[in-house]
Protein backbone atom coordinates (compact mmCIF):
# COMPACT_ATOMS: atom_id res chain seq x y z
CA UNK A 1 0.00 0.00 0.00
CA UNK A 2 1.19 3.32 -0.97
CA UNK A 3 1.37 6.33 1.19
CA UNK A 4 -1.08 9.17 0.36
CA UNK A 5 1.08 11.98 0.28
CA UNK A 6 -0.04 14.93 2.53
CA UNK A 7 -0.90 18.00 0.59
CA UNK A 8 0.30 22.20 1.90
CA UNK A 9 -3.18 22.27 3.11
CA UNK A 10 -2.30 19.19 5.34
CA UNK A 11 0.77 20.49 6.63
CA UNK A 12 -0.30 23.79 7.29
CA UNK A 13 -3.28 22.22 9.24
CA UNK A 14 -0.67 20.19 11.21
CA UNK A 15 0.89 23.15 12.15
CA UNK A 16 -1.97 25.13 13.53
CA UNK A 17 -2.62 21.71 15.31
CA UNK A 18 0.62 22.07 16.74
CA UNK A 19 0.33 25.62 17.76
CA UNK A 20 -3.15 24.71 19.60
CA UNK A 21 -1.57 21.79 21.17
CA UNK A 22 1.93 23.55 22.62
CA UNK A 23 -0.34 26.49 23.88
CA UNK A 24 -2.65 24.22 26.40
CA UNK A 25 0.84 22.14 27.12
CA UNK A 26 3.08 25.37 28.10
CA UNK A 27 -0.05 26.38 29.67
CA UNK A 28 0.78 23.29 32.13
CA UNK A 29 4.21 24.14 32.86
CA UNK A 30 4.62 27.55 32.76
CA UNK A 31 2.99 28.33 36.35
CA UNK A 32 5.27 26.78 38.12
CA UNK A 33 7.93 29.17 38.20
CA UNK A 34 5.41 31.59 38.53
CA UNK A 35 3.44 30.66 41.72
CA UNK A 36 5.99 32.25 44.39
CA UNK A 37 5.40 35.92 42.72
CA UNK A 38 1.44 34.59 42.50
CA UNK A 39 1.18 33.57 45.99
CA UNK A 40 2.79 36.86 47.63
CA UNK A 41 0.59 39.02 45.24
CA UNK A 42 -2.69 37.42 45.80
CA UNK A 43 -1.54 36.51 49.31
CA UNK A 44 -2.45 33.19 48.49
CA UNK A 45 -2.07 29.76 50.84
CA UNK A 46 -0.17 26.70 50.72
CA UNK A 47 -3.17 24.82 49.52
CA UNK A 48 -4.57 27.83 47.27
CA UNK A 49 -1.25 27.51 45.05
CA UNK A 50 -1.40 23.36 45.11
CA UNK A 51 -4.81 23.73 43.82
CA UNK A 52 -3.70 26.75 41.09
CA UNK A 53 -1.02 24.41 40.30
CA UNK A 54 -2.26 20.88 39.89
CA UNK A 55 -5.82 21.54 39.25
CA UNK A 56 -5.22 22.17 35.62
CA UNK A 57 -3.56 18.86 35.08
CA UNK A 58 -5.62 16.89 37.00
CA UNK A 59 -9.00 18.23 35.04
CA UNK A 60 -7.31 17.84 32.03
CA UNK A 61 -6.82 14.24 32.53
CA UNK A 62 -10.02 13.50 33.70
CA UNK A 63 -11.86 15.18 30.72
CA UNK A 64 -9.88 13.33 28.16
CA UNK A 65 -12.18 10.79 27.12
CA UNK A 66 -15.33 12.52 27.11
CA UNK A 67 -14.33 15.53 25.30
CA UNK A 68 -12.54 13.03 22.75
CA UNK A 69 -16.02 11.38 22.46
CA UNK A 70 -17.67 15.02 21.87
CA UNK A 71 -15.10 15.40 19.04
CA UNK A 72 -16.00 12.13 17.73
CA UNK A 73 -19.71 13.41 17.72
CA UNK A 74 -19.65 17.06 16.95
CA UNK A 75 -16.34 17.22 14.46
CA UNK A 76 -12.80 17.49 15.71
CA UNK A 77 -12.27 21.05 14.01
CA UNK A 78 -15.13 22.59 15.91
CA UNK A 79 -14.31 20.99 18.98
CA UNK A 80 -11.28 22.09 18.48
CA UNK A 81 -11.71 25.63 17.81
CA UNK A 82 -14.28 25.71 21.09
CA UNK A 83 -11.36 24.49 23.15
CA UNK A 84 -9.69 27.12 22.05
CA UNK A 85 -12.12 29.87 22.66
CA UNK A 86 -12.76 28.54 25.95
CA UNK A 87 -8.85 27.91 26.82
CA UNK A 88 -8.43 31.60 25.98
CA UNK A 89 -11.48 32.78 28.13
CA UNK A 90 -9.96 31.27 30.70
CA UNK A 91 -6.38 32.84 30.39
CA UNK A 92 -8.03 35.84 30.29
CA UNK A 93 -9.93 34.95 33.69
CA UNK A 94 -6.63 34.36 35.17
CA UNK A 95 -4.96 37.08 33.88
CA UNK A 96 -7.15 39.64 35.82
CA UNK A 97 -7.53 37.31 38.63
CA UNK A 98 -7.57 39.09 41.81
CA UNK A 99 -8.10 36.26 44.08
CA UNK A 100 -6.58 32.48 44.91
CA UNK A 101 -10.69 31.55 43.87
CA UNK A 102 -10.95 33.62 40.88
CA UNK A 103 -7.47 31.88 39.69
CA UNK A 104 -8.77 28.80 40.47
CA UNK A 105 -11.62 28.92 38.72
CA UNK A 106 -10.26 30.50 35.69
CA UNK A 107 -7.67 27.61 35.53
CA UNK A 108 -10.45 24.99 35.67
CA UNK A 109 -11.80 26.76 32.33
CA UNK A 110 -8.32 26.85 30.74
CA UNK A 111 -8.42 23.04 31.46
CA UNK A 112 -11.82 22.41 30.15
CA UNK A 113 -10.57 24.43 26.95
CA UNK A 114 -7.81 21.77 27.15
CA UNK A 115 -9.58 18.81 27.43
CA UNK A 116 -11.36 20.14 24.22
CA UNK A 117 -7.93 20.45 22.17
CA UNK A 118 -6.08 17.97 23.10
CA UNK A 119 -7.65 14.69 22.18
CA UNK A 120 -9.10 16.90 18.62
CA UNK A 121 -5.11 17.66 17.91
CA UNK A 122 -4.58 13.43 18.19
CA UNK A 123 -7.08 12.27 16.27
CA UNK A 124 -7.08 14.56 13.42
CA UNK A 125 -3.54 13.80 13.33
CA UNK A 126 -4.35 10.56 12.85
CA UNK A 127 -6.98 10.80 10.12
CA UNK A 128 -4.98 13.04 8.35
CA UNK A 129 -1.68 11.42 7.87
CA UNK A 130 -1.11 7.74 6.80
CA UNK A 131 2.11 5.63 6.65
CA UNK A 132 5.48 7.29 7.19
CA UNK A 133 3.77 10.61 6.78
CA UNK A 134 1.93 9.79 9.73
CA UNK A 135 5.26 9.02 11.96
CA UNK A 136 6.37 12.09 10.95
CA UNK A 137 3.09 13.82 11.99
CA UNK A 138 3.22 12.07 15.19
CA UNK A 139 7.34 12.76 15.65
CA UNK A 140 5.86 16.57 15.35
CA UNK A 141 3.10 16.10 17.51
CA UNK A 142 5.30 14.65 20.48
CA UNK A 143 7.78 17.19 19.74
CA UNK A 144 5.38 20.07 20.71
CA UNK A 145 4.35 17.84 23.78
CA UNK A 146 7.97 17.79 24.70
CA UNK A 147 9.26 21.42 23.86
CA UNK A 148 6.61 23.03 24.88
CA UNK A 149 6.69 21.27 28.57
CA UNK A 150 10.52 22.27 28.36
CA UNK A 151 9.47 25.91 27.30
CA UNK A 152 7.22 26.59 29.77
CA UNK A 153 9.76 27.20 32.62
CA UNK A 154 11.76 29.39 30.78
CA UNK A 155 8.66 31.57 29.81
CA UNK A 156 7.40 31.37 33.22
CA UNK A 157 10.64 32.93 34.67
CA UNK A 158 11.21 35.54 31.77
CA UNK A 159 7.57 36.75 32.28
CA UNK A 160 7.61 37.03 35.62
CA UNK A 161 11.06 39.36 36.05
CA UNK A 162 10.69 41.52 32.73
CA UNK A 163 7.09 41.84 32.82
CA UNK A 164 4.45 40.67 35.68
CA UNK A 165 2.62 36.72 36.62
CA UNK A 166 -0.33 38.05 34.55
CA UNK A 167 1.45 37.56 31.70
CA UNK A 168 1.83 33.94 31.56
CA UNK A 169 -1.61 34.22 31.05
CA UNK A 170 -1.55 36.84 28.89
CA UNK A 171 0.20 35.75 25.79
CA UNK A 172 -2.18 33.06 25.26
CA UNK A 173 -4.45 35.63 23.97
CA UNK A 174 -2.51 36.65 21.03
CA UNK A 175 -1.45 32.85 20.04
CA UNK A 176 -5.62 31.61 20.58
CA UNK A 177 -6.43 34.38 18.42
CA UNK A 178 -3.77 33.28 15.22
CA UNK A 179 -4.55 29.45 15.78
CA UNK A 180 -8.85 30.25 15.48
CA UNK A 181 -7.74 32.60 12.44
Amino acid sequence: MQDHKPTKKDWLALAVLAVGLGLIVLDGTIVGVALPIIIEDLGMNLTDAQWVNSLYAVMLAALLLSTGSLADRWGRKRVFLLGIVIFVAGSLLAAGAGSAGALIGSRAVQAIGAALIMPSTLSTVNATFRGTYRAAAFGVWGAVISGAAALGPLAGGALTQWASWNWIFLVNLPIGVLVII
